[in-house]
């Protein structure tokens, strides 16, 4: 049979990588053992109540697209500690025909021992609870003896043997540069933007997270502005995660917090922190609702993709991005005006309407989607016979393989690759349907018209009228708007 292995630690730490290099030498020698062939090694460094793992997201696309017939691993712990995620998957690989077999000797589907699955998955599941449990506890002990126990120092400190150190770089430097800003009456936006276009260090890449940004946000400054670890202070155990499945965290009672007064050195005074907190409550209590402007979420800059902001002084629209984060993330300063694009758009939307009411029209246009129609239908049928055959040209392989003209790890190399050929046509068949389904419906222009009708009495573009019939708009930075339409124009040659 074609194996597959699944490999899992919980940490990336250095004590845990040789546990994977071992786990995959047992299941090789199982594989050998039981004269199977192993196609693919997957492979996650994180905990096996989550379910959004890399290796993990991968082996089910995988076994969906019939790449192997049986699962090994150590145990059912090493793929889901989480029930409700254990049985999604145990019923994804029984729809596909797919076998697991854990080595601990408690499921094995190839024998028919899966009468214990239930159990297993409870089990698991509820030693992480338990494990969790007694994690959080010792956190809270730790932290009651006035040690730091998050998982990465805040942002100018290093942690050692659980006490907070101040760095010995910028960082510090750049704290107190951001709570004297804020007092200054720099707002938080502008703080990140000017930190960004100065290349500094962002707290992700300061503490060399993986994928890490090099873009400052005004959600990172606001941390830093409310973090009170800056004064000195240890306040912990303010938050939790809603249950072991879950990375969602929810605040925690006042009486559960754990605060420890000058367990480090302070890189901000208390009176500055506490001035700073008043500021931000302040401005909090009088900030109003962003007003959605017409072309809000239609309007979005095609050179980075970030959505346009109305510039009252401007009198146009602005790329967010550069607004935002300035030239070192995007260089368009076009300003798009409003009236003009309105414009633009009404005098499309009339040359097309008239495009559509003569009283040739409709004869055209039922030509037209009949040769596009014929012209699917033979894309189709091109479609499937190469489908057929790439499934013939398997077959071939395979009795060329059992008269040993070629190898084993050819009849595999070519498999997977006539797999995913034929994946990639069965895609391209869906795509051609649904065009079909489209020239199919009979109210197909009938519809255009109707929504174009009264397009030559309007006097304005009102919202209604913009996101019934414009998709999306992008502006690049010299100036060239774009407009997406989100319907086709049955006259026009494609």
């Amino acid at each position: 049979m074609r194996c597959a292995v699944y490999a899992r630690v919980s940490t990336e730490m250095d004590s845990q990588r040789t546990s994977i290099d071992n786990q995959i030498d047992i299941y090789t020698n199982y594989a050998a053992q039981q004269n199977w062939e192993i196609v693919k090694v997957f492979t996650d460094k994180k905990s096996g109540t989550k379910r959004n793992r890399p290796g993990l997201r991968v082996l089910i696309e995988a076994g969906k697209a019939g790449m192997f017939d049986v699962i090994v691993t150590k145990e059912l712990s090493r793929i889901a500690r989480n029930g409700q995620l254990s049985y999604e998957l145990w019923n994804l690989w029984q729809e596909n025909g797919i076998h697991l077999v854990c080595l601990d000797g408690s499921i094995n589907s190839v024998e028919g021992n899966v009468q214990n699955f239930g159990l297993f998955a409870w089990l698991y599941e509820n030693e992480s609870a338990n494990s969790s449990r007694r994690n959080k506890q010792a956190k809270k002990v730790k932290a009651q003896r006035g040690l730091f126990v998050g998982s990465n120092p805040p942002y100018g400190y290093n942690c050692e043997n659980g006490i907070l150190k101040i760095r010995n770089d910028n960082s510090p430097d750049i704290v107190r540069r951001i709570f004297q800003e804020y007092l200054d009456g720099t707002g938080m936006d502008t703080i990140a933007k000017t930190l960004t276009t100065e290349g500094v260090l962002t707290p992700s890449q300061a503490a060399n997270k993986t994928n890490a940004s090099n873009l400052w946000h005004a959600s990172g400054v606001k941390n830093i502005l409310n973090n009170p670890h800056y004064c000195g202070d240890l306040v912990q155990n303010r938050t939790e995660t809603i249950s072991v499945t879950s990375s969602k965290r929810r605040e925690l009672s006042d009486d559960g917090v754990v605060i420890i007064e000058n367990t480090h050195e302070a890189i901000i005074p208390n009176e500055t922190f506490n001035a700073v907190q008043v500021m931000i409550e302040n401005r909090t209590r009088t900030a109003t609702t962003p007003k959605k402007h017409l072309f809000t979420n239609i309007l979005y800059c095609e050179e980075c993709q970030k959505g346009m902001w109305l510039k009252a002084n401007q009198k146009g629209y602005r790329c967010g991005g550069n607004i935002r984060h300035g030239d070192t993330f995007c260089l368009n300063k076009v300003a798009v005006r409003e009236k003009e694009l309105m414009h633009v758009i009404m005098e499309d939307l009339k040359a097309l309407f008239n495009s559509l009411k003569g009283e040739t029209f409709l004869n055209s246009l039922l030509n037209k989607l009949n040769v596009k129609k014929r012209n699917v239908l033979k894309e189709l049928e091109k479609a499937q016979s190469e489908i057929d055959k790439l499934r013939n040209k398997k077959l071939e392989y395979v009795d060329l393989y059992t008269e040993y003209v070629i190898s084993k790890e050819d009849l595999v190399e070519y498999r997977e690759l006539t797999d995913s050929k034929i994946k990639d046509l069965q895609t391209k068949k869906t795509e051609l349907n649904e065009k079909l389904q489209e020239y199919d419906n009979e109210d197909y222009a009938i519809n255009i018209g109707k929504k174009l009708k009264d397009v030559l009495n309007l006097t304005e573009l009102t919202p209604q009228v913009l996101h019934s019939l414009v998709e999306k708009i992008t502006c690049k930075n010299d100036g060239t708007v774009h407009i997406q339409y989100n319907f086709v124009n049955p006259l026009q040659e494609t």
